[in-house]
């Protein structure tokens, strides 16, 4: 089966158990993940993770909240038996908790980008301490909870802390002057620029530019909310090439009928489609998330980018 057309296969599936009560943008986006990782949606599998984890947590919990889709398809695709993978997931919520993380959505989503050994998680956990606070060193009034994930995320990776937030501060100033509008957005993609070097590289910005206008000259805009995903494509160094395949992914599946009046949610699932599935869970989940949780945050614009390809993929890039 083409992916193009197991993304309609996930969607069809994940629509039996989520029903119509569900924002079609946030079921289209999940049934991206699920191609990108070139899994299959077993709707009985979800039901039974989406019932245990009901049953675990208070009714005020995120879990049973309108982020329930997104954590039901991520425990989904971990492999792990649904009992295993809820009870892990609440043991890593509490250790945030433990070290005065706020308990917020935001909380629920960093624990999912954790790593599955508990031996690891008090490294990550003030590795992500540290580099929050050297972001606020910078932009103190920005650097809030809602940067949780992307703290995790890029406090598990080699580099001096520091430097890291360095570079993401000087990325931000560069990209204000070329049009790029401040705030959460802008600050999630600088973020997003130091996942594949800590160090500044003065080719990056530059890189952005060239990717935004690119797309904009094929009639493909770029929202607020995906600010992020030129950061995936700039960090990776993807090629002429793969860009193209990207445009060209993203007007196949605006050409579907389920895409008619959801073109924003393709360009997501397009670069998620086009990298090499081989990435992990926690970095393909970067991807699908860009625009999923936009919408699942509402009116709060948060989108979590945890990682955005594989460390393989971009090495084998940057090799051709």
């Amino acid at each position: 089966m083409l992916k193009i057309q197991k993304v309609e296969h996930n969607y069809n599936k994940l629509k039996e158990v989520l029903g119509w009560s569900v924002d079609k943008r946030v079921t289209l986006s999940l049934a991206g993940y699920y191609t990108s990782l070139e899994k299959d949606v077993d709707p009985v599998r979800f039901n039974k993770i989406k019932e245990i984890m009901k049953n675990k947590v208070s009714v005020f919990s995120p879990l049973r909240s309108h982020l329930q889709p997104l954590f039901t398809s991520v425990l989904d695709v971990s492999g792990q038996e649904p009992e295993e993978a809820i009870d892990q997931l609440l043991l890593k919520v509490e250790e945030l908790k433990k070290k005065s993380f706020k308990m917020n959505d935001y909380t629920y989503v960093a624990a999912l980008m954790m790593s599955d050994e508990p031996d690891k998680w008090d490294y990550e956990i003030s590795r992500a301490m540290e580099l929050m606070s050297a972001m606020k060193v910078h932009h103190r009034f920005l650097t809030n909870s809602d940067d949780y994930p992307f703290a995790i995320f890029l406090g598990k990776l080699e580099g001096d802390i520091t430097t890291r937030a360095e570079t993401m501060n000087r990325y931000y100033e560069e990209l204000k002057n070329h049009k790029f509008y401040s705030g959460n957005e802008l600050q999630w993609l600088s973020q997003v620029l130091t996942y594949t070097n800590p160090g500044y590289d003065k080719e990056t910005v530059p890189r952005v530019v060239v990717i935004r206008d690119g797309f904009k000259s094929v009639k493909i805009k770029f929202s607020l909310s995906q600010y992020p995903l030129i950061g995936f494509m700039a960090a990776l160094k993807l090629n002429e090439n793969q860009l193209m395949n990207i445009v060209e992914t993203y007007r196949a599946l605006t050409n579907m009928k389920l895409f008619t009046w959801y073109k924003e949610s393709a360009l997501p699932i397009a670069l998620g489609l086009t990298l090499n599935s081989s990435r992990d869970i926690h970095e393909t989940t970067a991807i699908s998330m860009t625009t999923s949780l936009e919408i699942l945050f509402q009116a709060q614009q948060a989108m979590m980018i945890s990682s955005i390809a594989a460390t393989s993929f971009a090495s084998s890039s940057n090799s051709n």
